[in-house]
């Protein structure tokens, strides 16, 4: 199979792709997992894919397989970087617009920088990182699971009932949220609010603050119409829980991709969103059919994320008034938005799946014709600077 992935990608060698990262409910470990099954899915190369669990401070044993004809994509920094031969190709998502040095520097030490979406590219290159250096590989959704044919075919519920997914944290709106909903529609219960905030960090003990929190928050406002939701779901129970909302609102401030947004309008949910960041990606594709929330830029000022990103950058930021202005705004003109929200989730099954996701990796292989000049980055076969050595 892997003379197969050769022949396919033009070149008369035999190679491997070992896909270096970590499945868990980590935001990051749950975009590998769906890029990682998609690859092994492409009938061309699924046999010549190789994951690699690995965590950042062990060396993993496979890199003593690993060939100077192979390639080698790293979804985050980890040890076994420093001992791969061949080809390495760099994974990036982050979601600002300004990023550390040591980051930057980890980018550059590969052959290509694969990111989601022309926004994070453009973040890249303002950082110096060569624009041919970087392809754009989208991520994606499961058509299979993520679709609007589950979808109850009377209403579940007599009350209009919006919903938000994401992790708890400062970066995702709730706060803003809240208070615009409370503009909007007070304690109507005619009209609810359901929140699925979840947090992965510092263990359950963590969680739990983060859930007392929110419940904090909610019963400040008076909240009785807001229903805060904490049970972990598999990908098929959060079809199901998307398809039993009215509609889907995202006031994020910023996103690398944007899985739980992408995800809702793939089940025909019709949604509010920012646009801004990662998730333009695939809004632009459905522009004009969802409901975009204006902003302003503020600076980062959010301790817990300037913690692991000390380079600050900028947020798009929603205020209150706007979001309750654009929830009245979808509430009363549904019956248009329900029509645009099927268009919108054909496009995203047709154009954004995990496949086509897979299918753009191997076309940017294929373009960038990596393996015919392998050996120019093989410190043991030319006689030059590895530039994954530079600094």
């Amino acid at each position: 199979m892997a003379d197969r992935l050769g022949l396919f990608l033009g070149v008369n060698i035999t190679m491997k792709i070992y896909l270096f990262g970590q499945r868990n409910n980590l935001g990051g470990g749950t975009h590998f997992g769906g890029f990682v099954d998609a690859m092994k899915l492409l009938a061309t190369i699924g046999e010549s894919v190789e994951e690699v669990e690995v965590s950042g401070k062990k060396i993993s044993p496979v890199v003593n397989r690993i060939q100077a004809t192979d390639v080698s994509v790293f979804f985050f920094p980890t040890m076994s970087e420093q001992f791969v031969k061949g080809t390495i190709i760099k994974w990036g998502i982050f979601e600002t617009d300004s990023l550390p040095d040591d980051y930057i520097s980890y980018l550059k030490r590969s052959h290509l920088v694969w990111v989601p979406s022309q926004w994070a590219k453009t973040v890249l290159v303002s950082h110096g990182i060569d624009g041919d250096q970087i392809h754009i590989v989208h991520e994606g959704v499961d058509p299979s699971i993520y679709h609007p044919y589950c979808r109850p075919k009377s209403p579940t519920s007599d009350a209009f009932r919006f919903f938000m997914c994401g992790k708890k944290e400062t970066r995702k709106g709730f706060d803003e949220l809240l208070k615009g909903f409370k503009i909007a529609f007070g304690s109507d219960a005619t009209t609810e609010l359901h929140l699925k905030a979840d947090y992965f960090w510092g263990g359950q003990a963590k969680a739990n603050t983060k859930q007392d929190e929110l419940a904090r928050q909610i019963d400040d406002l008076g909240l009785t119409n807001v229903v805060p939701i904490s049970s972990a779901l598999s990908k098929s129970d959060m079809a199901l829980l998307y398809n039993n909302y009215d509609a889907m609102i995202f006031p994020s401030r910023a996103e690398g991709w944007g899985l739980p947004l992408i995800e809702a309008i793939a089940c025909g949910l019709p949604v509010i969103s920012t646009y801004h960041s990662g998730h333009t990606e695939f809004l632009a594709a459905i522009d004009g059919k969802f409901v975009r929330l204006d902003h302003q830029l503020h600076p980062i000022a959010c301790p817990e994320f300037l913690q692991h990103w000390k380079s600050g950058g900028q947020w798009a930021v929603a205020s209150e008034e706007e979001i309750a202005a654009k929830l009245v705004f979808l509430k009363e003109h549904y019956s248009s938005f329900q029509q645009h929200a099927m268009t919108a989730s054909k496009t995203i099954r047709d154009h954004f799946s995990w496949r086509h996701a897979a299918e753009q990796a191997v076309g940017s292989l294929q373009s960038a014709r990596f393996f015919q000049w392998q050996n120019i980055f093989d410190n043991q076969l030319a006689n030059v600077t590895d530039p994954r050595m530079a600094s």
